[in-house]
C-alpha cells in the first residue's frame, strides 16, 4: 500500500505541523553555533580549552564532595560527561566508567540481602564518621542544644 503524499523528511508525529519543540531549537541552534566555532583552529582550540576548564572544575568539585554526604560521585560523572563532549579519552573513561557501575549494580542486585545491609551499614558508618570528623573540627553551633550526647562524641 502506498501512500497518496510522502511524509516530510524527520516526519515522527503530527508535531511537525507545529513546529519544532523549543528544546530541538535550542539544541540544533548551539550545534550549528558549535560547527561555526569549530571551522576556525583557534576559536576551536579556545572552545575545547573552556570545556576542559569547566568540565575539570565541575569534576574537582565532586571528588571534594565524594566523602560528604550527598551526590559527589553523581557531579564527578556529570563533569566527565561535560569533557566527554569534546574529548575521545574521556568518551572512553565516561564509558568504562558506565560499565563498572552497571557490573557492581548487577552484583550487589543478585547477591544475598545481607550484604547489601552490610554495604549499606558500612556506607552509613562511613558518612557520620566524615560528619562527626566535620563537626569535631569545626565545632558545634552555638545554637545546637547542650545534649549529653555531644559530651560523649566528643564534640563539646
Amino acid at each position: 500500500m502506498t501512500q497518496r503524499h510522502p511524509r516530510p523528511h524527520g516526519w515522527l508525529s503530527r508535531t511537525h505541523k507545529k513546529g519544532r519543540p523549543w528544546f530541538r531549537r535550542a539544541r540544533l541552534s548551539f550545534l550549528r553555533w558549535r560547527r561555526f566555532i569549530m571551522s576556525n583552529p583557534q576559536t576551536a582550540f579556545i572552545y575545547r580549552w573552556f570545556v576542559g576548564c569547566v568540565g575539570g572544575t565541575v569534576i574537582v568539585i565532586g571528588l571534594i564532595l565524594v566523602p560528604l554526604p550527598g551526590p559527589g560521585w553523581l557531579i564527578v560523572f556529570i563533569g566527565l560527561a561535560i569533557i566527554a563532549s569534546e574529548f575521545q579519552w574521556a568518551q572512553n573513561l565516561l564509558l568504562w566508567g558506565r560499565a563498572v557501575l552497571h557490573r557492581w549494580t548487577e552484583w550487589l542486585r543478585a547477591s544475598h540481602w545481607s550484604v547489601s545491609l552490610a554495604i549499606a551499614s558500612l556506607t552509613g558508618a562511613f558518612v557520620a564518621g566524615v560528619v562527626w570528623l566535620g563537626l569535631l573540627m569545626t565545632g558545634l553551633p552555638d545554637w545546637v542544644p547542650d545534649w549529653p550526647v555531644f559530651r560523649w562524641l566528643l564534640l563539646r
